[in-house]
């Protein structure tokens, strides 16, 4: 009997012990109705008179999109909408920004932020990413950029793929065609021992005949090069490519090779590693750049026969020659022309020599131009490709040696 009785109060416990935790199970208290936020795409931030600046946002309109999706008709409707504000900073601005809107301004979504031209040569852009680090909606990891001109045209735009301009830029980064950044990677170089930091520039792509001025999209052409927080420079595509060597972050990019006058023969990389080595000798400083990379041959616009190890031998010797001079006119115009140390040199010299670091951090912009860079790389071919000869060229014609 008593053992029946314990057994139904420990029953009951345990349904009393359920039902007073229910209580602690409280609700989403800061919930928002979809039907009440308004969607930010994307977003633009331009300088205005004074210390003021532009804020410029890319808005989801609901109706348009669920209309194609019911397949209404809201075919050739916009499906975006684009609002500016001006404020003092990222903060005014989008407080003012809300007036414009009947639905709550949501940042979450936003995977774009573009920085215009003339914000970015003044200086200052880490008073708005602070905004951007600290609000707790914005992503730390949406991509960030610098336009020619004015950001907030850019928004504007009417891709011919995509549905909206941020999606494109997004795309464009995680294809690693040029720099990819971040929020939270542009605010780490900011605070790294050099000072510098890196964004992708773009600019928007005349459309094709018979298009609309719209109906085009921006696309990444060079890079921003920023010293203490405000754009120095810009380097083109092409000597991007030796920069993103020197910061081992070269990824999908083909090497086009020129072993005779009018052939060309082009590499895809299947694996490439950079190592900076830092060495301080009798006061001098220096980094030995080692570089090892991998290659398939994708292409044969020469009448060389890219199965023979000597023509291979040649081949790799001219991607090593390619690859140092797209480095040397990185670090002519960066380092030399800029004295902006954007390959990593001050963090390798922290972590190899932190005593002697200690000494030169404060005025590492002297130290820089002296530093003595010498490249070692070493290419190796791995696959010829499918081909055996050139196409198109008879057995004879084809060079061996």
């Amino acid at each position: 009997m008593s053992l029946f009785l314990s057994r139904n109060i420990i029953k009951t416990l345990i349904i009393l012990l359920f039902f007073l935790a229910s209580f602690l199970l409280t609700g989403c208290w800061d919930r928002r109705e979809v039907n009440d936020t308004a969607l930010v795409l994307g977003a633009a931030i331009d300088k205005e008179k004074g210390k003021n600046i532009k804020l410029t946002i890319q808005v989801l309109i609901p109706n348009a999109v669920s209309g194609q999706q019911q397949g209404g008709a809201a075919g050739g409707r916009a499906q975006t909408l684009v609002r500016s504000a001006i404020g003092e900073n990222m903060a005014d601005a989008a407080s003012k920004l809300q007036l414009k809107f009947p639905r709550r301004i949501f940042w979450g979504h936003c995977k774009t932020y573009i920085i215009g031209e003339k914000l970015a040569r003044k200086g200052g852009i880490h008073e708005q990413i602070d905004y951007l680090l600290r609000h707790p909606e914005p992503r730390e990891r949406a991509h960030l950029f610098v336009s020619y001109g004015e950001a907030a045209n850019l928004l504007s735009l009417q891709p011919p793929i995509e549905s909206y301009e941020g999606e494109v830029l997004r795309k464009l980064s995680e294809m690693k065609i040029g720099m990819d950044v971040t929020v939270k990677d542009f605010e780490q170089m900011l605070t790294g021992d050099a000072g510098a930091a890196l964004l992708p520039l773009i600019k928007k792509l005349p459309p094709f005949s018979g298009e609309k001025q719209e109906e085009t999209i921006a696309y990444i052409v060079g890079t921003a090069i920023f010293k203490n927080d405000k754009m120095v420079g810009q380097i083109d595509a092409k000597i991007t490519r030796g920069l993103l060597w020197l910061r081992n972050e070269i990824e999908g990019t083909a090497i086009t090779i020129n072993p005779k006058k009018g052939q060309t023969i082009s590499l895809d990389p299947i694996r490439q590693t950079t190592k900076l080595i830092p060495t301080i000798k009798n006061k001098k400083w220096g980094i030995i750049v080692k570089i090892t990379s991998e290659g398939t041959i994708i292409q044969n616009g020469s009448n060389l026969d890219v199965m023979s190890p000597q023509i291979t031998k040649r081949v790799e010797k001219d991607v090593e020659k390619d690859i140092q001079k797209r480095i040397n006119q990185s670090l002519k115009q960066v380092k030399k022309g800029m004295n902006v140390d954007a390959f990593g040199f001050a963090d390798a010299f922290h972590r190899k020599y932190p005593k002697s670091w200690a000494k030169v951090k404060d005025h590492w912009d002297t130290i820089l131009p002296d530093v003595d860079v010498k490249i070692d790389i070493k290419t190796r071919v791995r696959r010829p490709g499918l081909s055996t000869t050139p196409a198109g060229l008879k057995e004879k014609e084809v060079e061996k040696k």
